[in-house]
């Protein structure tokens, strides 16, 4: 699936649908699709002698990147990823992690603002947490915005600069590329959450990763599926669904909540029941219980 010569079209395609579908009074949305046309090996991947090692401390520490994008700088915007991205942060950030990198885009509000959602940017924050990170940390990367994808098999995320790059990259961020710098981490736990279309994509190069039995990644739909924006609960549906539906308001942001049965109660809520559209987990390790705390 690695091998990518994409065919989607055009710039955005921006949608509300399946109305009579959706229980729960929820109206019309707008999906996180782009329609992009992009070769994956315009994108460089993360060299290994990039991130380098550090040994963990006494008592284990959490580090977190975490994106949220709703003015695009290219193409069409979207509402409430910033919203997303906010309250992903207030939730880390008082549940005690050490570090929290926030990027975003350049008109919304956010507690804490590292810079924009860049691809360069997001790579450099992932590979700077990976090195920080030793073998009893968590590491965490949530992410909300556009994706796209090629149709079959692999996976990407839009970030900010996605069609009119910047500082030698085309904001392109593909499944692979995540991976190959996640595959660097020595971290004990790392979560991933994604909501953005076609974010299932991510599951299988993350699930390959030698270290994949650290792994635990929450996305919003399959490899052909959409996210949505949700003005009801001015979040994205799935960020709503699992972060404040699920671990705020049920579990009352007990740091100690898994994440398995979290994504269990989250999907069984969902809107989409089923399809393209319906939440996907991939845990590396079955054996286990993953934490974020």
């Amino acid at each position: 699936m690695k091998r990518v010569n994409t065919y989607l079209l055009g710039m955005m395609l921006l949608c509300g649908m399946l109305v009579a579908m959706i229980p729960l009074g929820i109206s019309v949305h707008q999906d996180r699709d782009a329609s992009i046309t992009n070769d994956l090996n315009s994108s460089s991947i993360a060299d290994d002698s990039v991130a380098s090692y550090q040994q963990a401390g006494d008592s284990p520490k959490h580090y977190a990147v975490v994106v949220g994008i709703s003015d695009y700088k290219a193409i069409g915007d979207l509402q409430y990823c910033d919203d997303d991205a906010v309250d992903w942060y207030w939730y880390l950030q008082n549940m005690g992690y050490d570090d929290i990198v926030v990027l975003g885009d350049n008109s919304s509000f956010y507690p804490k603002y590292d810079g924009l959602a860049t691809e360069h940017n997001a790579k450099l924050a992932l590979l700077d947490m990976v090195s920080k990170a030793g073998p009893k940390d968590t590491i965490a990367f949530i992410t909300s915005g556009h994706g796209s994808g090629d149709s079959r098999g692999s996976s990407l995320l839009c970030m900010w600069d996605i069609t009119a790059g910047e500082d030698g990259e085309d904001g392109y961020f593909w499944d692979v590329e995540v991976a190959a710098i996640l595959a660097l981490a020595v971290a004990d736990q790392i979560f991933v959450f994604i909501d953005h279309c076609f974010a299932g994509g991510f599951g299988d190069d993350l699930m390959n990763m030698p270290n994949s039995q650290h792994v635990y990644l929450a996305a919003t739909c399959d490899i052909m599926g959409m996210g949505w924006d949700a003005g009801e609960y001015s979040n994205g549906m799935w960020t709503y669904f699992f972060l404040e539906y699920t671990l705020i308001n049920i579990f009352d942001s007990d740091p100690h909540t898994e994440m398995e049965l979290a994504f269990e109660i989250a999907a069984a809520a969902y809107p989409f029941k089923g399809g393209a559209h319906h939440p996907q987990e991939y845990d590396g390790d079955l054996d286990h219980i993953f934490l974020l705390w």
